[in-house]
């Protein structure tokens, strides 16, 4: 048998599937990394970072409103699809989330001598005070006709929840209304934000 041949370099592109084109640098195809990113608070934790402050889109609800169904009878292939799309961008957030503020309590029991190396971070995860499926769903009747054709046979009147319409809602409306939401929650959280963000 002859030499082994060396390992071949395998170039991925984590584009959102399809949807959104890769970007070429240099000899290589890029895309967007998130889909793998299965810690996406750890860059940030293994570059030193003491203070952090996490943007989600992820929508807390409330007991009654987790409780309150999102359809009528099986859920259509709209449904299933924000549920996978929440699953690999939004769902990771927060369990990184759970885990560093977790780590932090920890730490907090413990004398600095014992810490063996471990940092306490001052967090604090900021996420919208609305339901950005709900209000994308709002303005799905902007969408131009031939992509509201395709969404709808997804399912997506089907559904009071359009997760997976929301990653492609550019309608300037709904753009300039998560503007507004924003803003409105980061002033109403600006003390925690300004402790955070302001150096000690």
């Amino acid at each position: 048998m002859g030499p082994a041949s060396p390992p071949r370099r395998v170039e991925q592109t984590d584009e959102l599937p399809i949807m959104f084109p890769a970007v070429k640098l240099g000899k290589h195809w890029h895309g967007d990394g998130g889909i793998r990113l299965s810690a996406p608070l750890s860059p940030a934790l293994h570059l030193g970072a003491t203070r952090m402050l996490a943007v989600s889109t992820h929508y807390g609800k409330s007991m009654s409103e987790a409780d309150e169904p999102q359809v009528i009878g099986y859920p259509p292939p709209a449904q299933i699809l924000g549920q996978l799309v929440n699953a690999i961008f939004l769902d990771v957030m927060d369990e990184d989330s759970v885990r560093l503020q977790h780590s932090n309590e920890f730490l907090r029991e413990l004398p600095p001598e014992q810490r063996h190396g471990y940092r306490i971070v001052d967090f604090a995860v900021i996420r919208p005070s609305k339901d950005l499926g709900r209000l994308a769903s709002e303005y799905e009747p902007e969408l131009p006709r031939t992509f509201r054709f395709l969404t709808r046979g997804l399912g997506t009147k089907e559904t009071s929840e359009s997760d997976f319409l929301s990653l492609f809602m550019f309608v300037p409306e709904y753009l300039q209304r998560l503007i507004e939401i924003g803003e409105a929650d980061a002033e109403a959280r600006i003390e925690e934000i300004r402790r955070v963000v302001t150096p000690s």
